[in-house]
Parts: structure tokens; sequence; C-alpha cells
């Protein structure tokens, strides 16, 4: 039988918290669902840790460029109706969320679920919710949605096609999105935490690199306004890049983030 949903986890050396990922999804009081690991080649002991579950968890593991293209080989080899994308490090929220979302089955024209997202161990202490109802405005400056927060269905992937790791190494889910929102796809967005987000991940360690990629994605989807307002807030962004690469561990920036972001 087809399974309603696909949750996929990406992995590389992740053996000091892949394990507590899976629980998060192996603990879940909804079960339709099939659970694959894309590991890239770990060499840690993470593909150890995967195989103690292996009766629950399909495990795939490969070399990849990144991981996107771990995301890519995830959808190639999923069954559900539904995907998500949970990787190493992050976690579901409780364990009735899957049941939350899905106790509803969404309509036919439905193809994007979003909610929420919790940061999980920001460098500040300073832990914040974030998440809201989007269009395709809140893509312009910015990560308009974190894919921990999104359920997609299987035909937008094969409407749309699958994530451009080679041009958008580090931003390939927000070029996506942004597809898809071009397209008109119809969506629906719901009031509640859906994971924990490990917020040092790929494009935390790689922030200038993000930013040209948004750059670039400013340029392949955006009007000529949206391009230029980019191109004026660019020494701007980088400048803010740099002081939170230099002022992060400070206790002035520790004290920023918890007047300004806390929940």
């Amino acid at each position: 039988m087809t399974p309603l949903l696909t949750i996929i986890t990406v992995t590389y050396n992740a053996a000091e918290f892949v394990e507590e990922t899976m629980l998060s999804v192996l603990e879940q009081s909804f079960n339709d669902y099939e659970y694959l690991v894309i590991d890239g080649g770990s060499s840690d002991g993470t593909q150890e840790i995967v195989k103690k579950y292996s009766d629950k968890i399909k495990l795939s593991s490969a070399k990849d460029y990144g991981i996107y293209d771990a995301m890519n080989k995830g959808i190639a080899i999923s069954n559900g109706r539904w995907l998500y994308f949970l990787n190493a490090g992050d976690t579901l929220y409780d364990n009735d969320v899957l049941k939350n979302i899905f106790e509803t089955l969404p309509g036919p024209d439905i193809e994007l679920i979003y909610g929420k997202v919790k940061t999980k161990n920001h460098p500040s202490g300073s832990d914040y919710t974030i998440g809201r109802e989007i269009s395709i405005r809140d893509f312009y400056y910015r990560v308009g949605l974190c894919h921990q927060a999104a359920f997609t269905h299987r035909k937008a992937f094969e409407a749309i096609g699958n994530y451009n790791y080679f041009d958008f190494p580090v931003l390939a889910d927000q070029e996506w999105f942004v597809r898809f929102l071009k397209e008109g796809k119809n969506t629906r967005y719901l009031d509640l935490i859906i994971a924990n987000y490990e917020v040092v991940g790929e494009s935390y360690h790689k922030r200038m690199q993000s930013h040209h990629e948004h750059l670039k994605m400013a340029a392949l989807h955006f009007s000529t306004g949206v391009r230029i307002q980019n191109l004026i807030r660019a020494p701007y962004v980088v400048v803010k890049i740099k002081l939170i690469r230099n002022l992060s561990a400070s206790l002035a920036y520790r004290w920023y983030r918890k007047m300004f972001f806390k929940d």
C-alpha cells in the first residue's frame, strides 16, 4: 500500500545527533509513512546507528554533491503521496505533530502544507519561532520558508522539477519554493510548530554564499525593481554577515538576540 507520507532525513557524519532526529519520527502517534535516511557515505558511525532501526527505516548510502542532491535522491526512491525533509539535527516538535497535520486530509488542489519551526541551539542562547502565512514577496530579500516547516505533494515535484543543487547548493529549497509559488500552486498554512530547526546548519555557516545565491535567485525569478533593491541592500547585508561572524559569541550579541527574538 502506498504510504500517505515519505519522511526523508539527509545525513553525513551525523552520529552525534542522528538518533535524536530518527526517534522524533519513530515515536509519532501517526504511522502512515515510510522513513528514508539518505546518507552521504558517513565514516563516523552514523550508518551503524541508522541500521539499529532497519526494521523501520530504509537506509541509502552513497557519495553525493551536497544536501539537495541527497534530497533529490530521496525523492527518486520515495513512495509517499506527500514528502517531508527532516535532516539530521532537526526534530519533529512533538509526538502528535504528524497526526495533527494529516488527521484531516487536504483537498486535491493543495500541493504545499506548511507551518512554523522553532530554532534549536541558537549560538546566542535565544531560541525563537519562525513562520507565518507566506507569499512570493517573502522571498524577495530573505529566506521565506524553512523546508523543515513544509510538506510537499509529489505532483508538485513532478510538475516543477527537483531541487537545483548545481546552481543553488545552499539555497536550492528557497529557489524551489519560488518556482512553486510562481506557478500559482495552492497552499495551506497551519498555525502550529512542526519541527525544531537546528539553526547552525549549511546556510548558517555559509552566509556569504547564501547571500550570493539569493542575488542569483532574484536575478532569475524577480522583477527588475526587486533585483535593483537587492543590489542596493547588498553592502548592508555583507557588513551584517561580517558583524555576526565576528560578534556572534559576544555578550552584546546574546543580549540583542534575547531582547528582540526570544519567544
